[in-house]
């Protein structure tokens, strides 16, 4: 693979990463012949660290770097994805969250991202999900790009949610729920794992569907062709609050006959890899350490 020498440096600035390790791998990248580059608003993350880099005032500037280094957990890396959206530029994580699991480095590794410096990785790509959110006349209200999850539940009262499931034009079900998740595989890990849906590779292309505690048996998590298109319609609130919620970061409220359609995005997130380490090994690491 090709040298990595123009690197964007996204420091999670909610996680207090000592400046230690900021620093730290500053001067490393520095001392490999490294060009950084720095967002404008992380940059008083870095006000300790005596080491030169560029500042990018905006994501139309991140086009000549060939990769980005996001320090924090798994939130930072999906946070990263969606700045960078549509610029192809490839992610190597550093862990300074708890699970982990698409970030390639542990906090006392940081010397060993060289070995992505120097050409010594792989790519890793993961596909993302597009929603897009229409009102009862069918216009489209909002359009939201995920890395791991769309997310329709409740408000603040648990009330039922009533709403129709289609693929591809075909009814499946009326699905009597607290909500109901779209996952990728890269978000079945997420909240999907939690609310009882399977485990899937990242490297699978597929969208689960799974029931936020559904209010029947036969109401189950189904997995759907990555070319498949999904549609959720005929929501009806029973007098609560319904939220759409986009890899929890984006949020929209639902009203009585509007309609989510979910299908694959044609952008996608670039994992770059440097360990000889498969997804079932990482797994097997990451829930042993955190169940």
């Amino acid at each position: 693979m090709n040298k990595l020498q123009n690197l964007i440096l996204i420091p999670n600035t909610t996680k207090n990463i000592e400046p230690v390790h900021l620093c730290a791998l500053l001067s490393h990248l520095k001392s490999l012949g490294c060009k950084i580059g720095v967002f404008s608003t992380d940059i008083k993350a870095l006000a300790e660290c005596d080491v030169e880099f560029t500042e990018i005032k905006s994501t139309s500037d991140a086009d000549i770097y060939d990769a980005a280094v996001v320090l924090g957990g798994d939130g930072s890396i999906i946070e990263a994805s969606h700045r960078l959206l549509g610029k192809n530029i490839p992610i190597i994580g550093i862990n300074f969250g708890h699970i982990g699991f698409l970030t390639e480095l542990e906090a006392g590794e940081i010397t060993d991202i060289g070995k992505a410096v120097l050409g010594e990785y792989t790519l890793e790509r993961r596909m993302m999900l597009d929603a897009e959110i229409f009102n009862a006349e069918n216009n489209l209200m909002k359009k939201f790009t995920v890395l791991n999850d769309v997310v329709m539940t409740n408000g603040p009262i648990a009330r039922l949610i009533s709403f129709d499931i289609s693929c591809d034009g075909i009814k499946i079900e009326t699905c009597r729920a607290d909500g109901i998740i779209a996952a990728t595989p890269t978000g079945s890990t997420a909240y999907s794992l939690s609310a009882g849906g399977p485990v899937l590779n990242p490297l699978i292309d597929c969208i689960c569907l799974t029931p936020i505690c559904p209010h029947t048996l036969s109401s189950r998590p189904v997995i759907f062709h990555s070319g498949s298109e999904i549609n959720i319609s005929g929501i009806k609130a029973n007098n609560s609050s319904v939220y759409l919620n986009a890899d929890g970061r984006d949020i929209i409220e639902l009203s009585d006959g509007w309609s989510v359609k979910i299908k694959r995005s044609q952008n996608e997130t670039v994992l770059i890899r440097i360990k000889e380490r498969g997804f079932l090994s990482v797994l097997h690491k990451k829930l042993s350490e955190n169940l």
